[in-house]
């Protein structure tokens, strides 16, 4: 379990960097979000932090799948109804602390490698 977990690890953390750097081809290479939705994705983290140059991050590795010392866990992963999806909820970080927005993103397996679907950030 803790392969997988560190495998959906990168591929958050992944994501998170090519978000704040706003690299759209790695965006659409790697997540397959199109450019049209990586712009909407910088509008809502905009509309969370209007101030310039905000870094997003998620929690450690060793605090982010747990659930004792958070209301809720960093990152919980969760059955989707299908079956061969998972979904995941991630608290995004901000100057090293946890912060209001969620990404919500679903896992999935292709050609036995993991996969990640963005599907929104809310709070």
């Amino acid at each position: 379990m803790n392969e997988f977990r560190f495998e959906v690890y990168k591929l958050l953390a992944e994501f998170i960097r090519l978000l704040n750097i706003n690299d759209q081809r790695g965006l659409e290479d790697k997540f397959n979000v199109c450019n049209a939705l990586a712009e909407e994705i910088q509008e809502v983290i905009r509309e969370y932090y209007p101030d310039e140059g905000v870094s997003l991050g998620i929690a450690p590795f060793e605090l982010a799948f747990l659930r004792e010392k958070f209301k809720r866990p960093n990152i919980q992963l969760f059955e989707m109804n299908d079956g061969n999806w998972l979904g995941a909820e991630c608290v995004l970080w901000v100057d090293g602390k946890s912060s209001e927005p969620i990404l919500h993103v679903e896992f999935f397996e292709q050609d036995s490698n993991l996969k990640l679907q963005y599907k929104y950030i809310g709070s």
